[in-house]
């Protein structure tokens, strides 16, 4: 009995004694996260500027970062919560752990292909990037799909051109296309093609123009070899579902999310870039479902109050006091030893036949 009760007493101290700790890479991922917000907080101001308001209804946390549902470079029918989520300011600490877990460190290249569908996801690459002093190649599809970047005259190469215009950002995009069916731009009117690419020119971007999505595919390996000169490539990193990049819409479904460090052998619809590098041994970053990914690190999804940077168990981390659960095992051992020694006595004085009641 009296064993029971300590370890009742030992198990409900160590039980209600947790103490919460720094997670790993706490002062970087925090960085991140708040390069984040400071990014956001400027784009936003720059859309206030232009006279570009948010509708409360569908931007309740007055980002000014989601678009409208259809615009001249609108690709393709997106899911609005996908883009709150994204735009929370924590993002960035993902990125920062997954950075860690495929072992980057300061000036390895990393590159980069995403879109214009979820500009929250790209801030939060750029702001891991930024923090670990990487050096990112980015080629970016211009085109959004509902509710992302989709402002012809805001496009994401406008909002890389703002941040780079106030310090915030020190690199963008080396390249881009048109998005959308082929990576042609195809869905989208005459008017919306020529609306991106006036974008590009006013951000003096490179242009992909090709024929079809494979020659896309070649465009954008060779702008990257050339781009690097040869140096060797650390990571790849997919945002969305730019097709130039993953290659067929299906894909990104098929491949597994996170970071991938051998490509899966699989029956692909079509290749796109990740795959052409993943085959040369270069470790692989889908990020292409942002809600699997907010649940996967415990990160709210679509929140109506916009996170502080540094909220979340990617910061703060609650753990059992290890002084505490060892004091409460040496408490419970040193009784069970007792019972030991006194179970061993009963024991011996059974065998000479002495009631262990009779002794005083």
């Amino acid at each position: 009995m009296i064993l029971f009760v300590v370890s009742i007493i030992s198990y409900y101290w160590v039980e209600t004694s947790h103490i919460f700790v720094r997670a790993p890479y706490y002062e970087e991922k925090l960085a991140a996260a708040n390069w984040m917000k400071a990014a956001m907080d400027t784009l936003r101001q720059t859309q206030y500027a232009r006279g570009v308001f948010p509708d409360q209804i569908n931007d309740p946390n007055l980002t000014a970062l989601i678009g409208q549902q259809y615009t001249q470079i609108t690709t393709d029918i997106g899911d609005m919560s996908d883009k709150w989520t994204a735009l929370n300011p924590n993002m960035a600490a993902v990125f920062i752990s997954y950075f860690k877990e495929a072992g980057l460190v300061e000036d390895d290249y990393v590159v980069a292909g995403m879109t214009g569908s979820l500009p929250g996801m790209n801030l939060a690459f750029y702001a891991a990037c930024e923090v670990m002093k990487l050096k990112p190649i980015v080629i970016t599809s211009v085109g959004a799909s509902s509710w992302g970047a989709n402002d012809p005259y805001f496009t994401w190469l406008d909002m890389e051109h703002t941040l780079m215009n106030r310090g915030l950002l020190h690199y963008r995009s080396i390249a881009a296309s048109f998005g959308g069916g082929e990576d042609l731009g195809r869905r989208l009117s005459p008017e919306g093609r020529e609306l991106i690419r006036l974008s590009t020119q006013r951000n003096d971007v490179y242009l992909i123009e090709v024929s079809n999505l494979d020659e896309s595919v070649e465009e954008r390996i060779r702008v990257i070899e050339e781009y690097t000169g040869g140096a060797p490539l650390k990571l790849y990193v997919n945002i969305g579902g730019g097709l130039a990049s993953i290659g067929h819409a299906s894909n990104g479904e098929l491949l597994p999310a996170g970071l991938i460090k051998r490509l899966p052998l699989l029956n692909y619809p079509r290749r796109g870039v990740l795959h052409l590098l993943g085959e040369k041994g270069i470790p692989i970053l889908h990020i292409y479902d942002t809600n699997k990914l907010a649940d996967t690190f415990g990160l709210p999804k679509t929140p109506l109050n916009l996170p502080k940077p540094g909220e979340g168990n990617l910061f703060i981390q609650e753990r059992y006091n290890l002084i505490v659960t060892s004091v409460a095992l040496l408490l419970v051992l040193a009784t069970l030893f007792i019972v030991l020694i006194f179970d061993r006595r009963t024991q011996r004085l059974d065998r000479e036949g002495v009631d262990p009641d009779t002794l005083i």
